[in-house]
């Protein structure tokens, strides 16, 4: 008989390096891919890497017992099909955001599930974290909303000051002629 799929030991192994992975990650997305090409994926991967996140695609049984371990069973249920994780190190709104503009591109890709800080989240709750500015957005819109009003005393004390010159310029000009 002829040995297939994967050692005991291999399988320990796998199964360790994916739950330190979700112990190591404070935000992570569970995926179903099926009937997606290779050369989509390819590119989701590429768009992934651009918000310093990666996609892990996982066989369900390793992956259950992993978020076993990790003490996340109810999002090991997700595992069903053709399943990937998403790890986002960086941009999670950005992550999120490759993550539903690619399901729209490819009908058989679906978001199931997330977890973030602790929460586990909805496909709704992940389309809606998709739906927010960036991490870059938000600062532009911070950093605007604090540099209003120093424009503004700045253009105010520049007016007084430029009509001050302005006097004193008239003053000058008067007595020098008269």
């Amino acid at each position: 008989m002829k040995a297939t799929g994967l050692s005991r030991v291999s399988k320990d192994l796998i199964v360790a390096e994916i739950e330190k992975e979700v112990k190591a990650h404070s935000t992570f997305f569970i995926a179903q891919h099926p009937a997606v090409a290779a050369a989509s994926m390819d590119r989701l991967r590429a768009k992934l890497r651009q918000s310093s996140s990666r996609y892990l695609v996982v066989k369900n049984s390793l992956g259950r017992r992993a978020m076993e371990k990790a003490k996340l069973k109810e999002l090991g249920e997700g595992l069903q099909g053709a399943c990937g994780i998403v790890f986002a190190s960086g941009d999670v709104v950005l992550s999120s955001k490759t993550l539903v503009d690619f399901s729209k591109e490819n009908e058989s890709f679906r978001i199931i599930t997330g977890y973030m800080d602790g929460k586990v989240m909805t496909a709704a709750q992940i389309k809606t974290l998709a739906s927010l500015p960036s991490r870059e957005a938000l600062i532009v819109k911070v950093v605007g909303t604090l540099q209003a009003p120093l424009a503004r005393m700045v253009r105010v004390l520049s007016g007084t000051v430029r009509k001050v010159v302005l006097v004193l310029d008239a003053v000058g000009k008067k007595k020098g002629s008269g």
